[in-house]
């Protein structure tokens, strides 16, 4: 069993750096992939959103603990707690997803990134709701959240000062092509830019923009390895096999 990974990301032009990042765990035939929007309100929201992402792909990799949403839950508390006092102010939306061998996909998230189904030849089918005051109350299609003034305001986060415990939900897992993506990309895109943004065509609107990333997963047969490409990909995603150096030296890369 094997995944091919692509991941897409564009900085918009509400910060002066791009606060999406991922980060891509590979240990044997399971992976653990998290997507990170890091908050624009505050001011190290990026680092926060990365320093998240590599130290819940390096727990991955280093741990024999099979994977249940007791042991991710309690992975990401304990990465909450290391990071509280560096990162006082400081909030990002995340999901998180592990998928096996197994026929299930195991999802956590808290805030607005989304998991869907993709399929070329129709529109994103997205599988949970994100959190915010437009659909706090009554769940709404994607396509009114995204145009909802309320969806900004965010009711679950990985927030600095306090642990919020995630969603969670199960989804099949099977070789249908997963996106994780961000609100940039779920709700500033239409169909027909989204389809372009995973090809790497990315939309060159002059208007103000959020960061918009997408990261898809496509599990495959067969013994050969996981394979990983796309844009951006050393600045803002990390990656890292059990047993092995990370495929790209990212953290220095991020950091320049």
């Amino acid at each position: 069993m094997a995944f091919v990974i692509q991941w897409q990301s564009q900085q918009g032009t509400r910060t002066t750096d791009n606060r999406d990042c991922a980060g891509i765990g590979i240990r044997r035939a399971e992976i653990l992939a998290i997507v990170l929007d890091g908050s624009s309100s505050g001011q190290n929201s990026g680092a926060y959103a990365w320093e998240i992402a590599r130290r819940m792909v390096d727990w991955f990799v280093s741990t024999e603990q099979p994977m249940t949403v007791a042991v991710l839950t309690a992975q990401l508390r304990a990465t909450h707690a290391e990071l509280a006092k560096d990162f006082r102010r400081d909030s990002a939306s995340y999901l998180l997803v592990h998928i096996g061998d197994n026929q299930e996909a195991l999802v956590l998230h808290a805030g607005d990134c989304l998991i869907g189904r993709y399929a070329s030849a129709s529109a994103m089918s997205w599988l949970v709701q994100p959190h915010t005051l437009a659909n706090a109350v009554t769940p709404m299609t994607i396509d009114n959240l995204a145009n909802d003034v309320g969806r900004h305001r965010l009711t679950r986060s990985f927030r600095s000062r306090q642990f919020v415990e995630p969603a969670l939900c199960s989804i099949a897992a099977d070789n249908a092509t997963l996106l994780v993506a961000t609100d940039g990309f779920w709700a500033e895109l239409d169909v027909a830019q989204q389809r372009a943004f995973i090809q790497g065509r990315m939309a060159k609107d002059t208007g103000e923009r959020d960061d918009r990333s997408v990261l898809q997963i496509t599990r495959i047969e067969g013994d050969g390895l996981s394979k990983v490409s796309g844009t951006d990909a050393p600045r803002k995603i990390y990656i890292k096999r059990a047993q092995e150096k990370e495929w790209w030296n990212a953290a220095k890369a991020n950091r320049k």
